[in-house]
């Protein structure tokens, strides 16, 4: 997944010249925590509400006083995951995304994140998660063809780091009478719990 697929699209930005109380205006009534700081229609910094939080009481200060120049950017042709990592190890929320020609075209939050990751996953459609512990000599790839069967969809899985027996996947609409009645047919020992 790329960044352009998740970023909100032409961001609302500021000048560098505007006034800090402006500044708190767009984001109070936008409610954003961060707005792009554009000249000449190049991004020439970033403005966030912790930068603001330092100089309230001075409402008529330029944000090109208390903005962070030269802001970290991502391309929009980058990945999802990309961004994720900048944004985790920059400890930031969000970053501008750029053309190719460097004009900004949006920005990527966290939320867009998590909101991609929502939509990749198809969690919006209201997957169970099942856990799965496992007894050894248990063929997994048997036990995910019998979720995929008695399921209308397996959305994903993974193994718990801390047991390499127990899995967790994340089912849509799973027939459990069914899957537990097919796994001791088969006499695949799988303890089946689902929330």
């Amino acid at each position: 997944m790329y960044v352009k697929n998740c970023m909100t699209p032409d961001p609302i930005s500021i000048k560098p010249s505007e006034e800090v109380n402006f500044a708190l205006h767009l984001l109070k009534k936008h409610g954003f925590r961060q707005l792009p700081v554009i000249k000449n229609d190049l991004l020439v910094g970033v403005i966030t509400e912790r930068d603001l939080r330092g100089v309230l009481n001075q409402p008529n200060l330029a944000i090109e006083s208390v903005m962070t120049p030269q802001p970290i950017t991502i391309s929009e042709e980058a990945t999802v995951e990309s961004a994720a990592q900048i944004i985790r190890n920059r400890k930031i929320n969000a970053l501008p995304v750029i053309s190719k020609d460097d004009k900004i075209v949006g920005i990527i939050t966290v939320t867009d994140i998590l909101d991609g990751l929502i939509n990749l996953l198809r969690f919006h459609e209201g997957p169970e998660r099942i856990q799965l512990k496992m007894s050894k000599g248990v063929d997994l790839f048997e036990v995910i063809r019998l979720l995929q069967v008695y399921s209308e969809k397996v959305v994903s899985f993974t193994s718990a780091s801390e047991d390499n027996l127990l899995y967790y996947f994340w089912v849509i609409n799973c027939d459990y009478d069914k899957l537990d009645s097919k796994l001791k047919d088969k006499g695949i020992d799988v303890e089946v719990v689902h929330h």
